[in-house]
């Protein structure tokens, strides 16, 4: 009888956060045996350095098993998985078995990226009446506009006031320094002026406002795009 050695070849693992639970597919270099696999407590998963169980793994194919991590509540920064083999339900086409490995670094493939343009609105998001003009802070929550797991947003204002350098500022929800801040002021009394502004999301899509406590004829702000 031949001694088939386990196969040392690791896998491709790459996840995607879904709702509640999170699918973790790995990617085999060759063609699997599809008709049996290992027991789900060989699969060791780490979610943000938490030890995580599967619930489930299914087979998508010859090359594919999805497993899922099951009570997962938000998108992860960091997934690891590792595989406490070799078993005899774990091997290739033609009968070696896949041999252990430790902890592999997932490639997040849910997470979206870039800029995205929010389209053509056709109303500004917020006027004078919707904001608090007092020269202090407070919150803006962006969540109803801005995708989720954005990270920073374009914001454009429409400002117009009696006098010179009335100012309105931007800045990260829970910031307490006024040094990294974005904003726009008025240049000119009684021209309006259109001007932008980047501005940082706290993870509740939340931004700060200081609008200066005057009279204002015009303050409307829109979102005009976010970034992931």
């Amino acid at each position: 009888m031949t001694l088939l050695r386990p196969y040392a070849v690791k896998a491709i693992v790459e996840h995607e956060f879904d709702t509640d639970h999170l699918n973790v597919y790995i990617t085999f270099r060759f063609a699997m045996n599809i008709a049996a696999k290992p027991p789900n407590n060989l699969w060791l998963c780490e979610v943000d350095e938490v030890e995580k169980t599967i619930t489930a793994s299914t087979w998508q194919d010859a090359w594919t098993l999805l497993l899922t991590v099951g009570a997962i509540a938000a998108l992860p920064d960091r997934v690891t998985l590792e595989y406490d083999g070799p078993h005899e339900d774990l091997k290739i086409s033609w009968d070696k078995q896949w041999e252990p490995w430790g902890p592999i670094l997932s490639t997040d493939i849910g997470r979206p990226t870039g800029y995205v343009d929010r389209g053509d609105p056709a109303t500004y998001d917020y006027d004078k009446e919707d904001l608090t003009i007092d020269g202090a802070w407070h919150d803006l929550d962006l969540s109803g506009i801005v995708g989720e797991f954005a990270k920073a947003v374009f914001i454009v204002a429409h400002l117009q006031g009696a006098a010179v350098d009335w100012a309105i500022m931007f800045r990260k929800n829970g910031n307490a320094n006024d040094i990294v801040h974005g904003g726009m002021e008025t240049l000119r009394a009684g021209v309006k002026r259109h001007r932008s502004s980047i501005v940082a999301l706290d993870a509740d899509r939340k931004i700060e406002y200081k609008a200066d406590n005057e009279n204002w004829d015009t303050l409307d702000l829109a979102v005009k795009g976010w970034w992931y």
